[in-house]
Formats: structure tokens, C-alpha cells, sequence
């Protein structure tokens, strides 16, 4: 079981993250329209009266669930970063059935009436312990409640993270770590892994399912490589490294050139592939 000090300190790491993905959410939802459908497209039209959105950042996926569900069904989404949800309730200040939860899924005291499924966009990847984590989480649903989500499986099935990756690596002389199942992207790309996990923690007829989609957002190759200095797998390569304002420089002329090469007119694209993830309680 995780300490509460590892839990702080997941909590504190995503309110200094969360800036960033406040700054570029209208780009990162472009990016991962493609992912959001693939996850809406396997739960369909879920019926129930409440819904749960694990990990919802900046509430994209809260409101579009919202907007799916019958008008009397109400969608919660909880977070632990206070910047995301600070925009997911500006965002969604017109959405009556939608409502947000500061919180870690993973110790929350989901003491309202149980939910009758529960859906994540890459947001379940981060617990300090997983089997606690989903345990709780399993114990928030109904009898016949859904777990659906969508992680990533190994980096080099992606060229969002493979790529830009070794783009950052060919400028950072630390050798690179890898960072097996520890709290991060990567976290859950084995699947036998995550089997375990939700077996453990109570879950039923688990299925995992790779997808792959293109993801791309109409921005320029300059806004692109900017993007990915701040989020993803080389700004984790340049912080873990602690590079120097030089190596970023050169880190983003690369990152430059991997942009303008995944170019198409107006929209910067790039192939990925996605683990879909559906068990039952």
C-alpha cells in the first residue's frame, strides 16, 4: 500500500504538470481525438444514472461523456491536478450533469451512491499502487458496472513517444532508464500486468485490445515541437537528465525536424497504437 507521502508527492508532481496541459489542452485534445474515439466507440451508449471519468485532467472526456449519457444520468470526473480541473469546470460551466472531484482516485472516499461505470483516457497509469487503487475504484461501482479504459502499450509501437524519444536521446549523454511499471505513460504496457492488477482488485472478463489510430492537431511544425519540449517523453528525458539550456536547444531543433517530417498541409500527425482496456465487476 502506497505512504501518504508517495501519494503527496504524485499530487504535487501533477499540479506542476498541470500547467503545461492547461497551456496546450486545445492542442492535446486535438492530438488525442483519435484515442477519445476509439474509447467512446467501445463503451457505445452506457446505460445507468452515474458515471465516473478516472484521471479526467482538463474534463474533455467528462463532457463528451456527459453529452453522451441520458440527460437524467449525471458523469463525475476526478483528478488530482487543481489546474486541470480548474479548466475542466470553466470548460464545462454549461454542462448541468457534469460535476469534478479534486482527489486521488486511489484513497478517495467515494461516499455518494456507486457509479455505474467508469471510463479513463491514459489516466490510470500514474498510482503509486495500482491494486489499491483499482480496489477502491471497484468498490465505487455497481453490481453490473463497466471499466473501460486506454493506456499505452510499449513506446516503440509509437511514434509519439518512440520518436521523439530518441530524438531527445541523441542529445542527452545520462544513459536512458526504463522505467518498467513505476508510476508513468509506460506504466501499463505490459498486459499480463494490468490482467493482474484488475483480477486482483476484483474485476471480471478482462479484455485488452490493441488499436492503432493517427493522431494529429492543426498546428505548425514549430508549435509541435514546442508541445513536445513540454509534455510527453522528451521533456521526461530532459528533466530526468537535468539538461542544460544548451541541450534543450539543440534537443528542440530536432524535435523541429521529426515535426516537420510527420507534416501534412496544415496538421501535424503522427501513428500510435493504444491498449483498450474493458472489464466488469
Amino acid at each position: 500500500m502506497a505512504s501518504n507521502s508517495e501519494n503527496q508527492y504524485v499530487g504535487d508532481s501533477w499540479n506542476r504538470r498541470g500547467q503545461s496541459w492547461v497551456e496546450y489542452d486545445g492542442i492535446m485534445n486535438q492530438r488525442l481525438e483519435a484515442v477519445s474515439d476509439v474509447l467512446f466507440e467501445n463503451i457505445g451508449i452506457p446505460q445507468g444514472s452515474k458515471f465516473l471519468d478516472i484521471g479526467c485532467g482538463a474534463g474533455s472526456t467528462t463532457i463528451r461523456l456527459g453529452n453522451l449519457v441520458n440527460t437524467n444520468a449525471s458523469v463525475t470526473g476526478i483528478d488530482i491536478s487543481e489546474p486541470m480541473l480548474s479548466l475542466a469546470k470553466e470548460k464545462a460551466k454549461n454542462v448541468s450533469n457534469v460535476d469534478f472531484v479534486l482527489a486521488n482516485a486511489q484513497t478517495h472516499e467515494f461516499v455518494t451512491s456507486k457509479f455505474d461505470g467508469a471510463i479513463s483516457r491514459f489516466g490510470v497509469m500514474f498510482f503509486a499502487d495500482p491494486v489499491q487503487a483499482f480496489s477502491n475504484i471497484y468498490s465505487a461501482l455497481t453490481e453490473r458496472a463497466f471499466l473501460t479504459f486506454v493506456c499505452w502499450p510499449d513506446s516503440q509501437e509509437n511514434e509519439l513517444s518512440y520518436i521523439l524519444l530518441q530524438a531527445a536521446l541523441k542529445h542527452i549523454d545520462k544513459p536512458y532508464e526504463d522505467p518498467g511499471t513505476a508510476p508513468g505513460p509506460q506504466a501499463f504496457r505490459d498486459k499480463q500486468y494490468v490482467k493482474s492488477i484488475l483480477s486482483s482488485s476484483g474485476f471480471s472478463d478482462v479484455s485488452i485490445e490493441t488499436v492503432k489510430v493517427h493522431t494529429r492537431a492543426k498546428i505548425s511544425a514549430e508549435q509541435d515541437a514546442r508541445v513536445n519540449m513540454t509534455i510527453g517523453c522528451a521533456q521526461r528525458a530532459m528533466a530526468d537528465a537535468e539538461a542544460d539550456e544548451e541541450t534543450k536547444g539543440r534537443i528542440y531543433e530536432e524535435l523541429l525536424l521529426v515535426a516537420k517530417e510527420h507534416q501534412d498541409g496544415e496538421y501535424v500527425g503522427y501513428d500510435v497504437s493504444v491498449n483498450i482496456v474493458s472489464a466488469k465487476v
